[in-house]
């Protein structure tokens, strides 16, 4: 099934600067056993990166792969430690999942994730991933 997908991701940094990313892209729903998997491409600078976002009873997870290698797991009350490969080398990033929200309708899925993050020590802070899953007639 095809899908329109908007992701927005407001950040907060240590001194509680703002700073959100807004991602538009078409993509592709499957669903495999009870999970639900959401695949798209981004494409930035003439780079590909793909993205699939699985959403489980309980969980979260958005894996990409091309440009930037990641996979982050998303868990209410849990923390995840994962690597992040970009060109400019690997980061070590943890994440601590504060608030975890699925709203799974016929043809929409609005999910929101509320989380720290610290990569390595360079950075801490605090994301919110809103996502918007619609279907496309």
């Amino acid at each position: 099934m095809n899908v329109k997908v908007n992701i927005r991701t407001i950040q907060y940094d240590e001194k509680g600067d703002k700073d959100i990313i807004d991602v538009d892209a078409i993509g592709k729903l499957y669903k495999k056993n009870e999970d639900i998997y959401v695949v798209y491409k981004e494409v930035e600078e003439s780079n590909e990166t793909t993205t699939t976002i699985k959403i489980s009873k309980e969980e979260i997870s958005i894996k990409r792969f091309g440009q930037v290698n990641s996979n982050m797991t998303f868990k209410k009350d849990k923390t995840s430690v994962t690597k992040y490969t970009t060109p400019q080398g690997l980061f070590i990033i943890e994440t601590d999942t504060k608030d975890l929200s699925i709203n799974i309708k016929e043809d929409y899925i609005k999910l929101s994730i509320d989380y720290n993050i610290k990569i390595m020590d360079i950075f801490e802070g605090k994301n919110k991933i809103q996502i918007n899953i619609q279907n496309i007639m």
